[in-house]
């Protein structure tokens, strides 16, 4: 009973650690969530946005009153500006890929940067859900982003 218990403890925790590892890098990695903690995730982000939210009209209410200074904030660019822009980076990016220029794939990571630079502010500007990784984006995610830009009325 005892060989049975210390053998199973010698494959299961192993194999458990390995999965719960590999699940956080992915999820950190990729920025999607494990399937079992989506909803807890899910509820955290409302509370954040919430107490946000709060913290920020208490700021508010104190730099009214005086007793806080802050720093103007800069005006954000205009969303018609960001759709001109995406579109001169994808315009850009075909014509990286069509070109036989040297560095090609140097090139074209750094169009595809800007690209999903602009593509993420774009998609936050428009309350959809921002990825969070290095640039560029994996193609799936810029899909993705792209689909979910589309279906909420932007056309670039």
């Amino acid at each position: 009973m005892r060989a049975t218990l210390a053998v199973l403890c010698l494959v299961l925790l192993p194999g458990a650690a390995y999965v719960v590892v590999f699940e956080g890098l992915r999820w950190f990695g990729e920025g999607d969530a494990p399937r079992l903690l989506r909803p807890v995730v899910r509820r955290a982000h409302r509370a954040v946005r919430r107490a946000a939210a709060s913290v920020e009209g208490l700021l508010d209410g104190l730099e009214r009153v005086g007793l806080v200074r802050r720093t103007p904030r800069p005006e954000p660019v205009p969303t018609v500006l960001l759709v001109l822009e995406l579109r001169r980076l994808a315009a850009q990016v075909c014509a990286i890929e069509a070109a036989g220029q040297p560095h090609q794939a140097a090139r074209l990571a750094a169009a595809l940067a800007a690209y999903d630079h602009v593509l993420v502010e774009l998609c936050g500007r428009a309350d959809l859900r921002v990825p969070i990784g290095l640039l560029p984006l994996d193609p799936r995610h810029r899909l993705a982003l792209e689909t979910d830009l589309v279906a909420s009325g932007v056309d670039w």
